[in-house]
């Protein structure tokens, strides 16, 4: 994981396309869990999930990450080919490694579609589900991420940007300070 105000420097040093090649294609900005909410979890040695972004909260929730947009931290990703797949799970061969207790050991599958600038998540019989905003993914289709979506995988909750957006953002004011 890399710190936002990280990815800020880097932004403000380098121009769009070679923040992209650093960045990858895409990148997952971690929501953070309710420290209380996290301690419980671990004293109980959670295997479910405790608390999930609901459709009513979703909007307060986005809003408090971008407050504290600087705060948060990004998953690093490996190298991404044209099309491409990264195994997300608790397993340390898996490529995005989430030391939770709420994901599984191979928990879901993003792929990559450069042609369309698109990813899409599928689980994969995960014991605490895969979600896309409030909605729990049922089977083990593939579900398109759009732009500003927030995926979670088990309790463990990210924010879906294109790496052009999160450049753009990362150089706006009032989403988490202007660049220096």
């Amino acid at each position: 994981m890399l710190p936002v105000r990280e990815l800020r420097a880097l932004s403000a040093s380098l121009p769009p396309q070679r923040f992209i090649e650093q960045v990858g294609p895409f990148a997952l900005v971690q929501r953070p869990l309710p420290p209380l909410l996290a301690r419980a979890a671990l004293a109980l040695g959670a295997g479910k999930t405790m608390e999930m972004t609901t459709r009513s909260k979703l909007p307060a929730e986005v809003v408090a990450m971008l407050t504290a947009f600087d705060d948060l931290s990004v998953a690093t990703l490996p190298p991404l080919r044209p099309e491409d797949r990264l195994t997300v799970g608790r397993l340390p061969d898996c490529d995005l490694v989430l030391d939770d207790p709420s994901v599984s050991k191979r928990h879901a599958v993003l792929h990559w579609y450069q042609e369309r600038k698109v990813a899409t998540v599928q689980d994969l019989g995960s014991t605490n589900g895969t979600f896309i905003g409030a909605a729990q993914l049922i089977d083990q289709r593939r579900m398109p991420l759009n732009d500003g979506d927030v995926v979670g995988f088990g309790d463990v909750q990210f924010v879906y940007f294109l790496a052009e957006t999160l450049f753009s953002h990362l150089g706006a004011c009032g989403f988490g300070g202007a660049r220096t």
